[in-house]
């Protein structure tokens, strides 16, 4: 009872005075300041400190370097309550991203216990360290009673160092209890209920959560809890809330960190059932998987084959661990192909696959064999080449092999071979826990997935055979819902592109796959997993190439749709979607029929990850046309620096790509070239790149727009962490008119001169005209010229090689020249300024067809331009800025951001308006809204009109007057007529308006019965 009473009246403890306590404000010589001594950091006591203080302590490492350290060398004893107490500044140049201020105390033996997440700031900030929340990296056991002979306060850099300046003050170590300080970071969730995790306790943790960094009780909800995560029962009211844990272990108890948790207003909502320990430990064996439903329609025969021949081969030894100058590798990037991945990753997976076999056949003797591995690998070195912390994919191979085979033979094996095998299942599940909570990294980022899935497993395996299997298998649970899927945005997207996508992919069907088996938990209706089959289908439609943006392969651009027909099968078939059946290439199954998707939109744009795309076609990409940008946050690590990059593609043949390869992470041309903004169709300054790999370098989608006839994106990448305050305003309008016009407008400012260099990536030889200002690109079945109306003066330079030659895949073996994918790349350099446009203006079009005359024309209040082919003529006006205008040309007139007509054979065919407010043409009105910023796109067929309209609030809307019916999002609507013009009143949002004799004749999906072809088979008509 007395323990309860003071966990939850938390009181201030009274304690002896500090063992040491440095404030700096005796201005004596520093070695005269007992304990303190430096090596690489140069140390001086200058003013002003903390807090107002008169004094601190100023640390700066004389050349670049990866320490700037200083060690306070006072023995003392560990007792219950130390905490250590300190205010900081840190900088450095350059700024690599992950900078942080570490401690690491030391015993006489040289363990460690440390604590690193203190990252750098200009600003002063607070630090409290309990000695509870230290780590060991070198496996010290830290306890009451331990001597501790120093402590190393340093910053620390990245690999390659850097010149640090780091400001300390009002160090103290001192037994206490602590308040908790509030943080800096402000972490966002896009679920709600949030998960809110704080790592391993010992006993019961008292958590408290608040809309107030104060607490107060009547605003205060409670939860008790003997594990190191929690999440409500119900969502939380969205916005800021914070959250502290009270933790009470046998080194300290106290107040934790006050965390800042945003919750996003528009976070997912979806949440399920706790797992059910009781139900789980009833099950029969096994309980991963289906032996009834696997057993339907197997060749049980071929199986036992399969197992008898993967049990004639060899079993490996012992993964080793790499090791500098071992004769068997050269570099680290060898081991891990042919030990990682050749032994760990292939001998985990083995296993797995041989149990599942033993399962599903019912064979004694592959039951044996599956022992025999099992064993075997049960006798590996957690701790080894097989570790998790040397290599998570092969390790988690591993891990689930041994929960596979232990759930296979539960009721067969001896109970001694069952402890060798759970002991070896808890000894890697114990590592995979501590990699995993509390989380590390980027959900986004796949790896945390697939650790995830292993340790979930493990849990639903052993629960009542291991004490903290249930808590495995609820917290996996917890992250998949409040971390991996909801993280990944709000459509289905995926910000580490198509092929990481796909992979990852794998390992969520396989968790919701075991979940659905196990527990009986449907995480395929969450939001994000019931919408993802759809990305391959916009990012690579049937016959197109792939928009993917990120690591994708050898080379990058070398996606071609339809794309992961297998798991977008798998995934129709668990979430009833029927264009995704379709895009899969497989027939009905269980009344669900495949559906072409010409009803839906065609183009899409994921504003989570800042990725619009623009189809004309997303049934047959080789009689479509694609144009694609990325513009959005840095989420994870496979993400390159291609902020407002874009990519097109048409007819089948790709036109400007995504350069470089994917030969594998961290190599010298993925480091120094593919991820970086060189590689991609974007804007260098001075030469000079955005940052890659740097969290907070994010790029903005300011503007999307799409119609039938037309698409406008805006891109922002001004942000002064993207190129390093060398640029001040980075802002790319793209207009579409669909299907061969791309308008590329990219305006540019600097604090000082630059020179500005644009970048397009090809397959196919550029022929540049420098004086023509123009661009020839001839790919396959479809061409393209690129047309600069500005500058007036451009120098263009066009070479064919890569600044670092890619690897055949893992390993350091060159790809060979005669096999490398064939890239040109052209450069576009404007003379040195602080303001800059490039109007950039690309005719699309098959291989065969005449170029498009394109030509600058005389435009009133902005920059006017004009293509024309085969009585084909496009007129646009753009605004100066993004602002609306006054703008007029000689047919064309408005108030908006940018205007555009099309007529063929000089009647109308479409228009487009964006951020505007009226319209006409040849003196007649094509719109008027009393809307502050509408945005149209108008569409001329034999059939109606139709006009896709996007208004910001509740508007009227006036267009050109067509005797008939009019339709509204569908429905009918009764037709007003107002200055000799359709009126309507409509609510904010986007809408569909067709009208005309034949309405809905004239809406997209109204077509022809045509029959669908996807590879070789047809998908029906």
């Amino acid at each position: 009872m007395l323990i309860v009473l003071l966990l939850l009246a938390a009181p201030a403890l009274s304690f002896a005075a500090p063992i040491y306590s440095y404030d700096f404000e005796d201005t004596r010589t520093l070695a005269e300041y007992d304990g303190l001594s430096f090596t690489s950091a140069e140390p001086e006591i200058v003013s002003p400190g903390a807090g107002g203080s008169e004094h601190c302590l100023r640390l700066q490492t004389p050349e670049p370097a990866k320490y700037c350290p200083m060690s306070i060398n006072v023995p003392f004893t560990v007792e219950k309550n130390l905490v250590l107490s300190f205010d900081y500044r840190a900088v450095s140049d350059p700024e690599p991203d992950g900078n942080y201020v570490g401690i690491l105390f030391f015993d006489a033996n040289g363990k460690q216990f440390g604590r690193f997440d203190h990252r750098f700031s200009d600003q002063w900030r607070h630090a409290e360290v309990p000695f509870g929340s230290l780590g060991t990296p070198n496996e010290g056991v830290l306890d009451v009673g331990l001597e501790l002979v120093r402590l190393n306060l340093y910053g620390r850099a990245d690999e390659d160092g850097a010149m640090m300046t780091v400001w300390l003050d009002n160090i103290s170590l001192e037994a206490r209890t602590t308040e908790g300080v509030l943080s800096d970071t402000v972490q966002t969730s896009w679920a709600n209920p949030p998960l809110l995790c704080w790592g391993a306790t010992e006993g019961v943790s008292r958590l408290e959560y608040s809309r107030s960094p104060d607490f107060p009780e009547d605003e205060t909800r409670t939860a008790e809890t003997k594990w190191g995560f929690f999440m409500p029962e119900r969502p939380l009211d969205p916005g800021e809330w914070y959250w502290r844990v009270w933790v009470q272990t046998p080194l300290s108890e106290g107040w934790g960190t006050i965390h800042r948790l945003e919750i996003a207003e528009e976070a997912h909502t979806f949440t399920t059932r706790a797992i059910d320990p009781d139900a789980i430990e009833a099950m029969e064996r096994p309980r991963l998987i289906d032996v009834e439903k696997a057993r339907a329609g197997a060749d049980l025969e071929a199986m036992v084959a399969a197992a008898r021949s993967e049990a004639e081969q060899p079993i490996p030894d012992d993964p080793p661990i790499f090791t500098e100058g071992d004769p068997r590798w050269g570099e680290w990037i060898d081991w891990y192909r042919d030990v990682h991945g050749g032994i760990t990753s292939r001998t985990g997976r083995r296993l797995e696959i041989m149990a599942q076999r033993a399962a599903i056949t019912g064979d004694e003797q592959v039951r044996d064999w599956t022992l025999e591995l099992a064993l075997a690998v049960a006798s590996w070195d957690p701790d080894g080449g097989s570790a998790v912390h040397r290599g998570d994919i092969g390790a988690q191979h591993v891990l689930r092999g041994l929960n596979t085979a232990y759930d296979v033979l539960h009721d067969h094996a001896s109970e001694e071979d069952l402890a060798t095998i759970r002991e070896a299942i808890v000894a890697r599940a114990e590592d995979f826990w501590d990699t995993l909570c509390p989380l590390r990294g980027d959900p986004q980022n796949n790896h945390t997935w697939l650790r995830a899935l292993a340790l979930g497993q493990s849990g639903l395996v052993l629960i009542g055979d291991h004490e903290d299997a249930p808590m495995w298998a609820e917290y996996a649970r917890q992250l998949y819902l409040g971390q991996f899927l909801a993280g990944m945005g709000f459509q289905g997207d995926n910000n580490e592109g198509l092929s990481y996508w796909s992979y990852g992919l794998s390992f969520i069907i396989e968790y919701a796959d075991m979940m659905l088996t196990v527990t009986g938990i449907d995480l395929y209706q969450h939001p994000w997993l019931n919408q993802t089959a759809r990305f391959p289908m916009y990012c690579a439609p049937p016959g197109a190439w792939g928009v993917s943006f990120a690591d994708t392969g050898k080379p990058n651009h070398g996606i071609k749709g339809p794309y992961s027909q297998s798991y977008v099968g798998r995934l129709a078939e668990r979430t009833g979607d029927p264009y995704a059946l379709w895009y899969s290439g497989r027939g009905p199954i269980e009344g669900l029929m495949p559906r072409p998707p010409v009803d839906i939109p065609q183009s899409i744009h994921y504003r989570f990850i800042g990725l619009g795309i623009a189809n004309t076609s997303i049934v047959d990409g080789r009689e479509g046309v694609t144009f694609a940008m990325h513009s959005g946050p840095f989420w994870a690590g496979h993400q390159h620096a291609d902020q407002n990059a874009f990519v097109l593609h048409a007819y089948g043949e790709k036109l400007a790509i995504d350069s470089g390869y994917y030969d594998w992470y961290g190599s010298p041309h993925f480091k120094q070239y593919s991820i970086q903004t060189m590689a991609h169709n974007s804007v260098l300054v001075n030469g000079e790149g955005q940052a890659a790999m740097t969290d907070g370098a994010d790029g903005r989608m300011a503007a999307w727009f799409d119609g039938l006839a037309h698409n406008w994106m805006v891109g922002d990448a001004s942000d002064p962490d993207l190129y390093g305050g060398k640029l001040t305003r980075f802002d790319r309008r793209t207009l579409f008119v669909k299907p061969d016009l791309v308008v590329i407008h990219d305006l540019l400012e600097a604090p000082e001169p630059s020179a500005f260099q644009w970048l397009l990536h090809t397959v196919a030889p550029i022929e540049a005209k420098e004086a023509a200002r123009s661009v020839e690109v001839a790919s396959g079945e479809a061409a393209m010229s690129v047309k600069f109306l500005r500058p007036e003066t451009i120098a263009m330079t066009v070479d064919d090689q890569y600044p670092v030659h890619p690897y055949d895949g893992y390993g350091t073996v060159p790809i060979p020249e005669d096999e490398l994918a064939e890239e040109w790349h052209l450069t576009a350099e404007a003379e040195p300024a602080t303001e800059r446009q490039f109007l950039a203006v690309i005719d699309v079009r098959r291989a065969a067809r005449q170029p498009a005359s394109i030509r600058q024309i005389e435009c009133e209040g902005g920059v006017g331009l004009q293509a024309a082919r085969d009585g084909r003529r496009t007129t646009v006006l753009l605004a100066p800025d993004r602002l609306p205008a006054a703008l007029a040309s000689e047919h064309l007139a408005g108030v908006g951001e940018a205007l555009a007509v099309t007529t063929e054979d000089g009647g109308l065919a479409s228009a487009c308006a964006i951020n505007a407010g009226e319209m006409t043409w040849r003196g007649e009105p094509l719109l008027r809204t009393d809307a502050h910023g509408a945005d149209m796109s108008l569409l001329v067929t034999e059939a109606g009109w139709i006009a896709q309209v996007a208004l910001p609030d509740d508007a009227s809307l006036l267009l050109p007057m067509v005797e008939g019916r009019v339709l509204v999002d569908g429905r009918p609507a009764d037709a007003r007529q107002r200055d000799g013009m359709l009126a309507l009143s409509l609510r904010a949002g986007q809408h569909t308006i067709a009208w005309g004799e034949a309405p809905e004749q004239a809406l997209p999906h109204v077509l022809e019965p045509i029959e669908i072809h996807v590879g070789d088979r047809s998908a029906g008509r």
